[in-house]
C-alpha cells in the first residue's frame, strides 16, 4: 500500500532501472560474492531500496553506524560489512546488529579482545602494504592466528591495491590466503585481481555513467539513472521579445530546494528545455506553446541524467536536492532520505 503523497516536488525511484543495472554488472563480472555499497542512506535513495536488491547482493557495505541501523529496520539478517569508526562504546552495538567489522589497525582488535566480549565478532582485515590505511605486517596476522578465537571470526580480507604493491600484499596475506571473502576489486578496476572472489558495486547500480569507460572499454554501456526528481509547472508566462513570443514555465523548485546552476536543462513531455533562471523558491524554464500548466517536469532522470552536468566521481550531488523531499517507491513513500 503506497502512503498518501501529494507533493508537487518529489523523487521517484525506478526499481526496474536499479535491477537492470545490477544484472548488467553481474553478467559482465564473474565473482563469487557481490557487495553493494548503500552508504549515506543508499546515497540518498532511501534504505528501503534494499528490499529490492537483497536477493541480488550477498553483502551490503556501509561506513556509518546510522546506515547499519537503517538496514536493520528493513532486514535483520542480510550480511553487512561495516567500514566505519570502531570504539569501545559502539563495539557491542555492532555485534548485536550482526555487523562484519573492517579492522584497519591491529591495535583496535587487541583492544576489543581486552574487553573480553562473550559474543562473536565477525571481521575483515583491511590490508594496505604501504601502511597508511590498513594492516601492513604479516606478523600481526600471525599473532592473531595464535589467539583463542572462540569469539573472533575472521572472514577474510579487503584491500585496494595496485600492481606495484601486489607482491608485498601476497606476502602479508599468505597465512590467510584461503579465506572465505577476498574483496580486492572495486567496480572501476579494469582487471580482476588474482585471488579476488568479491567486488564492491556502488556508482553504476545507481546509474552513474562516469566510470563506464574504465569498466567497459570495448563498448560504452548506458546505465540507467535510478532516481527521477519531479516537479510540476504551476504557471506559464507569455512574453513578447522583438515581435517574437517566448513562453516561460515556472516550477516551485529553486535554490532553497537544492536546484543547481549546473543543471542546464529539464525534461518535459518527451523533450529537453533550457533552464532560464533560478530563484530561491522557483525556477524559470524556456518552453514552447505545446507545454501547459500542470505538466510534470523531470529536473533529472534517465532522460536528463545528473552525470551530464556533474564531474564528481562520488554520488554526493544526489544530496543537493534531498532536503524535505519525499522519496516514492512503487509500494512505499519515504518522508525524506537521511543525510549526515
Amino acid at each position: 500500500m503506497v502512503n498518501n503523497m501529494n507533493d508537487i516536488n518529489y523523487i521517484k525511484i525506478n526499481t526496474q532501472n536499479l535491477l537492470d543495472n545490477i544484472n548488467y554488472l553481474k553478467n559482465h563480472y564473474h565473482y563469487e560474492h557481490y557487495i553493494v555499497n548503500v552508504s549515506n542512506d543508499a546515497f540518498c535513495h532511501g534504505m528501503y531500496l534494499i528490499q529490492y536488491i537483497k536477493k541480488y547482493a550477498h553483502y551490503l557495505y556501509v561506513n556509518d553506524f546510522h546506515d547499519l541501523l537503517l538496514i536493520r529496520k528493513y532486514d535483520p539478517d542480510i550480511p553487512v560489512i561495516y567500514d566505519g569508526a570502531i570504539y569501545e562504546d559502539n563495539i557491542y552495538d555492532l555485534i548485536i546488529n550482526n555487523a562484519i567489522v573492517v579492522i584497519h589497525d591491529f591495535q583496535i582488535l587487541q583492544q576489543i579482545r581486552d574487553l573480553k566480549i562473550k559474543d562473536t565478532l565477525s571481521f575483515l582485515f583491511y590490508i594496505d602494504p604501504t601502511g597508511y590505511f590498513g594492516i601492513h605486517s604479516k606478523q600481526e596476522i600471525l599473532d592473531f592466528l595464535e589467539w583463542d578465537q572462540t569469539h573472533f571470526h575472521l572472514l577474510g580480507v579487503i584491500a585496494q591495491i595496485n600492481e606495484e604493491d601486489y607482491d608485498d600484499f601476497k606476502y602479508i596475506i599468505r597465512p590467510i590466503i584461503h579465506s572465505e571473502l577476498m574483496i580486492l576489486n572495486q567496480e572501476e578496476d579494469k582487471n580482476k585481481i588474482q585471488g579476488s572472489n568479491a567486488i564492491i558495486l556502488d556508482r553504476s547500480i545507481y546509474g552513474i555513467q562516469e566510470c563506464k569507460k574504465k569498466l567497459f572499454q570495448k563498448k560504452e554501456q548506458s546505465f540507467k539513472q535510478v532516481l527521477t526528481l519531479y516537479s510540476k509547472i504551476i504557471h506559464i508566462k507569455k512574453e513578447q521579445h522583438n515581435k517574437k513570443v517566448k513562453y516561460i514555465a515556472v516550477i516551485p523548485f529553486g535554490y532553497h530546494h537544492g536546484m543547481s546552476e549546473k543543471i542546464k536543462n529539464v525534461y518535459i513531455n518527451h523533450q529537453l528545455y533550457s533552464v532560464q533562471k533560478i530563484m530561491n523558491e522557483v525556477t524559470y524554464i524556456e518552453v514552447d506553446e505545446i507545454v501547459e500548466e500542470g505538466m510534470k517536469v523531470e529536473i533529472t532522470s534517465s532522460h536528463n541524467p545528473l552525470d551530464q552536468y556533474f564531474s564528481s566521481q562520488t554520488l554526493n550531488y544526489f544530496s543537493f536536492f534531498h532536503s524535505n523531499i519525499s522519496i516514492v517507491y512503487d509500494d512505499y513513500v519515504l518522508d525524506v532520505a537521511s543525510m549526515y
